[in-house]
């Protein structure tokens, strides 16, 4: 029996939408969160740093300098309510372990379905979880509410037919789970990118601006801010088969929107886990000639949600290896994560501070969330001057 594919897709789309609405609503809610209770337990918690952790007030000071919306447990997490009011989105939903697994769980089983409208060769690799960040990325960037909102740019990335699933229309319905918790991450990283170029060019308004994203997946971020005109030239550097599946995702996304070589991100393979070939890369990445000449650049290192599926001891080694290529190379730079850092427990911003001071970073704010990308932050590198 034939079926044509309106009829595929509209049974698709109900049977995704009561799926989804099903696994939100058998799940056990939990009790709402005191912020009054919140608040007070971060005071007290402040006192004890300074007697039976050993930290003076000093320390505790300076920790919460780098919190953005404070007011949670500093050793602790914020709630999901404080993380996202802390970069203005709305809040996830609230609802037990076992409903955010569920939902979890279907969404990655849904996927071949999602992208039976592609033949194999086309049909990219769900490498590090990036094919189900994608569907939900698509969600938040589709609502017009939201901060993360990008004109339906990551939608443009997806498969037809099945893509209308999270069509603006369609986009709304889905209970405020995984896509609510990336969308955190999106808004942060934005807001943190766009702070460091616009206070790059009020120091210097001739300053360019370079973004490597180190695997990031297929995320869209850098050909939005080219297309702002925030950034001059961006690299995404990941594995070769996730590489390989971008450039295909951005074939198709150059042809619905008309889109410019100029506009895409160069793409490189890499293995992270391999730091010296990092460094290689990195190391030619800054000393190849530009078309701007020799005009002064300034490059932010961004990382998405990519540590956690590293080796020991790697996140930490990719922070330092990034720095130091800065300073073999004389160049200025940033850093700017949502991610799994190493060597912090909790979201506690003394251990952030920490972390980054020993890879040559000075911590300039500290947003942890929850989840496995709990670390948000953003830093400058420590104690250098290039030479001009």
């Amino acid at each position: 029996m034939a079926y044509y594919p309106s009829t595929i897709t509209i049974f698709v789309v109900v049977s995704f939408l009561i799926s989804s609405s099903f696994a939100y609503s058998v799940g056990q809610c939990q009790p709402p969160h005191n912020a009054a209770f919140s608040s007070a337990l971060f005071r007290r918690r402040s006192i004890l740093w300074s007697t039976t952790d050993s930290r003076n007030s000093n320390e505790t000071g300076e920790a919460q300098k780098f919190v953005r919306g404070a007011g949670y447990e500093l050793r602790g997490m914020p709630t999901p309510e404080e993380a996202a009011a802390a970069v203005g989105v709305k809040p996830t939903a609230v609802a037990s372990k076992e409903t955010w697994k569920r939902a979890w769980n279907f969404h990655k089983r849904f996927l071949k379905i999602l992208h039976v409208t592609e033949s194999k060769d086309y049909r990219p690799p769900n490498s590090s979880l990036s094919l189900v960040c994608l569907w939900l990325k698509a969600i938040a960037g589709n609502d017009r509410s939201s901060p993360v909102y990008d004109g339906g740019l990551t939608y443009d990335l997806l498969p037809p037919l099945t893509r209308r699933l999270v069509h603006p229309r369609l986009a709304r319905f889905y209970p405020r789970l995984h896509h609510a918790n990336i969308e955190i991450r999106t808004a942060f990283l934005d807001q943190s990118v766009e702070k460091i170029i616009v206070s790059k060019n009020k120091m210097n308004a001739s300053t360019k601006i370079r973004l490597i994203s180190l695997g990031g997946g297929y995320d869209g971020r850098s050909i939005k801010l080219k297309q702002k005109g925030l950034i001059d030239e961006a690299y995404d550097l990941d594995l070769a088969d996730v590489v390989s599946a971008k450039q295909i995702l951005f074939e198709r996304l150059a042809k619905r929107r008309s889109l410019a070589i100029g506009d895409l991100p160069q793409l490189m393979t890499i293995d992270l886990n391999k730091i010296e070939e990092v460094r290689h890369i990195l190391t030619n990445i800054l000393t190849a000639p530009t078309i701007h000449g020799n005009e002064d650049w300034h490059t932010i290192f961004l990382f998405e949600g990519v540590m956690i599926y590293l080796d020991e001891g790697i996140p930490s080694a990719l922070l330092g290896v990034c720095s130091s290529v800065l300073k073999e190379t004389q160049k200025h730079g940033s850093l700017c994560f949502a991610d799994r850092l190493e060597n912090i427990a909790e979201g506690d911003p003394v251990m952030a501070v920490t972390e980054l001071a020993n890879n040559d970073w000075t911590l300039d704010e500290w947003c942890p969330k929850p989840g496995l990308a709990r670390h948000m932050g953003s830093a400058h590198l420590t104690t250098f001057e290039p030479q001009r």
